[in-house]
């Protein structure tokens, strides 16, 4: 976007000028130190990299929050202290050695909450973003980026392939209107869903509720007269993929058309009813202000139509997966900005591996509980773990289901495991892997078994009906069809062999 240059704000008072690491050529050229100042500070990102493009040199882009006031970018000049040397192109910013966790680094000397950074170079090329802490760079990240894996189709597929498996099956009935209905009573906008079936999968949602702009254009989208979703709680989602289905709203059944891929405008209604789920968790972020909630629902519609990321590139806001769409969006609220934590996910399992899922009957009840979770592969994603374990966030609501769910399992699994309960090298493998989610399972545990059960009193009335001379059969349960995996994508039949539960992605 080409936006000329707009007159800065006031810089607030803070450090400067400092190093953020060193620039390095190769073997034969020593590394030169690097630093930056701080130049000018603007309201917006588009007028902070218009500033760096109308001023040619090296610039890096800094976004931060000023409790109170919100989002404010600086532009930093960068310096190579070696005579001549400039941050041309892209190619030269890919020599620069930055410290780890650079965006963190920039916090602690400025004393402002910085949240990620970009460069801008002489040619006026901007780079992918460096986040937070949260989101530090893993050596396997780092190799991965070294091979090109962010733009490979193949290493999509993989990913694609791996992450898509079959759900479990199970026997958890889908959640009906009455649920949902009580899900909704307890919600305000910017507050956190995730949802899936048996716990595998689970999708990740900003519920919105009412907003007459938003319903407008989903109406317009799906040529429905205007007001057909009245009362229907909006949400905003990144979904890799969708399909349209016979629904029932309000009693009453309707075609309803596929919301579509990547981020998208959607009812809670409608895409449960078109992507049935068993088991649904709501959390708020702690100490949120209407400004935050205001803040947040505004950034989300900025990402609107921004594609679905299937390579799940964390690093890189040019396509959003699910629950990056949900902390991407909340990186801009003004005050209550939560910390979730990513987590290194294996993309094959080892219970679907050739000889470890052979293995999987025949070994001990210790080494199956660590092939559940242990696997091969291992991507950095920000995942449901990351979100309903940070202390950054309390939970609201859990389905009648949530107890019962191989997600809640799992958990068992990881609390047992850090007090010692499996063995030894399962606690170190979560040590290594999940530090953070799997610390606070316990605390996790008890308050989805409470709102559970709360729920379940909320939702179990049943409704008097006049009493025959004979007490009529039950009626069979419906076939429930096979779990649907990450956001929605179709599945094909489950096979009759027990398979293993999969450790559940975002």
């Amino acid at each position: 976007m080409q936006i000329g240059p707009k007159t800065p704000q006031a810089s607030e008072p803070a450090k400067s000028q400092f190093q953020i690491g060193n620039y390095d050529e190769g073997a034969l050229d020593l590394a030169d130190k690097v630093t930056v100042n701080r130049k000018q500070t603007f309201k917006t990102e588009a007028e902070a990299v218009a500033y760096a493009k109308a001023n040619p040199g090296s610039e890096m882009v800094v976004e931060r929050v000023q409790p109170g006031k919100g989002l404010g970018f600086d532009v930093y000049q960068v310096t190579i202290h070696d005579k001549g040397q400039k941050l041309g192109s892209l190619k030269d910013v890919e020599n620069l050695q930055l410290f780890e966790k650079p965006v963190n680094h920039i916090q602690k000397e400025t004393g402002l909450r910085s949240q990620r950074a970009f460069f801008v170079a002489e040619n006026g090329e901007t780079s992918k973003p460096e986040y937070s802490q949260r989101f530090d760079r893993t050596a396997y990240d780092k190799m991965r980026s070294g091979l090109g894996l962010h733009d490979s189709k193949q290493w999509f597929k993989l990913v694609d392939k791996y992450m898509t498996a079959p759900s479990p099956e199970d026997n958890l009935p889908p959640i009906d209107r009455k649920e949902l209905a009580d899900l909704k009573s307890n919600l305000k906008p910017g507050d956190i869903i995730m949802t899936g079936n048996n716990g595998s999968f689970i999708h990740g949602i900003i519920y919105v509720g009412q907003d007459k702009e938003l319903q407008a254009q989903l109406e317009k989208k799906w040529n429905m007269a205007p007001g057909t979703l009245n009362g229907e709680g909006l949400i905003l989602h990144s979904l890799a993929a969708d399909h349209g289905a016979e629904i029932e709203i309000n009693g009453k059944k309707v075609q309803q058309p596929p919301g579509g891929t990547g981020v998208i405008i959607d009812t809670i209604e409608r895409y449960n009813g078109r992507n049935p789920r068993d088991v649904m968790i709501a959390v708020e972020v702690k100490g949120a202000t209407e400004a935050d909630r205001k803040a947040v629902i505004a950034e989300g519609k900025k990402m609107i139509g921004r594609g679905y990321d299937n390579g799940f590139n964390t690093f890189d806001d040019r396509d959003i997966y699910c629950t990056e769409f949900i902390y991407k969006s909340w990186m801009a609220s003004p005050d209550a900005t939560p910390e979730f934590a990513t987590q290194l996910h294996p993309l094959i399992p080892q219970t679907s591996a050739p000889v470890s899922g052979w293995l999987y009957d025949k070994v001990s009840d210790k080494a199956q509980t660590k092939m559940k979770d242990d696997g091969y592969l291992y991507q950095e994603l920000l995942m449901t773990d990351g979100i309903l374990t940070s202390k950054s966030v309390e939970l609201k609501w859990a389905s009648q289901n949530a107890d019962k769910s191989e997600f809640f399992k799992k958990h068992e699994r990881w609390a047992d495991g850090m007090a010692g309960k499996i063995s030894k090298d399962y606690k170190e493998m979560l040590l290594e892997n999940v530090p953070d989610q799997a610390g606070r399972s316990g605390e996790m545990l008890g308050q989805i078994r409470a709102a559970s059960a709360r729920t379940r009193q909320q939702v179990a009335a049943p409704e008097k009906a006049a009493s025959p001379e004979k007490p009529s059969a039950p009626a069979p349960s419906p076939a429930k069809p096979t779990p649907p995996s990450i956001d929605g994508r179709p599945q094909p039949p489950a096979t009759p062999k027990p398979v293993a539960p999969r450790k559940p992605t975002n």
